[in-house]
């Protein structure tokens, strides 16, 4: 199973972020969130590139009230920053495949910060090398809810060991087939995913409101593409 964490007060949960820190902070704000009653902010990954504060996104990992999943563009950061089993040399990747990629899907940013900045975001790669797949979630009404940045690519939450997880990265990161699936036939039965409440994704920008078919929710609202950046409470929806 995945790594669980069990939260004291509100759950709240952000879809994509894409360095829209601002609109966090006002949301926050709007909201009340108030860490010290023991509430806690919980991520679908895509903290950073495309919008304008990737740095102060990637920053959050340093609060102990924020918890996140790996997103695709965390991945991209790693492979151009870190290749596996590599030692770090600009030098040599700054233009290997992996930085094009990166920088072709909003990962330029980097490319302006200082060289102290730049080794700045170096030395959070661990810390992004370190974020779960999948993550499951206990709210203060018991309501067990599971996060993973695309799809789970399962029908039971409970299949996600370690050992699928690996092999099953690259869709966990990346797949879109099951919500284009029900953007295409939105009146098909309700999916379930067995052995959790509620899945919350993120990955595919919606045009205006999140999505949710069956125990399945889809959250990012295109925050990074003047949308409205949603923040779901899931102690407040009907199971």
């Amino acid at each position: 199973m995945p790594p669980h964490i069990t939260i004291p007060g509100r759950t709240l949960i952000v879809g994509d972020l894409h360095g829209c820190l601002q609109p966090l902070q006002e949301a926050l704000a709007r909201l009340a969130f108030d860490p010290s009653a023991g509430d806690r902010l919980c991520s679908v990954g895509d903290l950073i590139d495309r919008g304008p504060d990737s740095p102060g996104c990637l920053a959050l990992l340093d609060r102990p009230w924020f918890h996140a999943v790996l997103g695709n563009h965390e991945a991209m950061m790693l492979d151009a920053l870190a290749p596996e089993g590599l030692p770090y040399d600009d030098r040599a990747y700054q233009d290997s495949p992996a930085r094009t990629r990166w920088r072709r899907n909003g990962g330029d940013w980097f490319d302006d910060l200082s060289p102290a900045a730049q080794a700045e975001i170096r030395g959070r790669l661990p810390q992004l090398a370190h974020l779960p797949l999948a993550l499951t979630l206990t709210t203060a009404l018991g309501r067990r809810i599971g996060l993973v940045h695309a799809d789970p690519v399962t029908q039971d939450w409970a299949a996600l060991t370690p050992a699928f997880l690996a092999r099953h990265r690259q869709d966990l990161l990346w797949d879109r087939d099951r919500l284009q699936g029900l953007q295409q036939a939105p009146a098909q039965p309700a999916h379930s995913i067995a052995n959790i409440d509620l899945v919350v994704m993120g990955h595919t920008p919606l045009r205006g409101s999140w999505l949710r078919h069956g125990n399945l929710c889809w959250i990012d609202t295109g925050a990074v593409y003047e949308g409205e950046l949603t923040l779901l409470e899931p102690d407040t929806l009907p199971l």
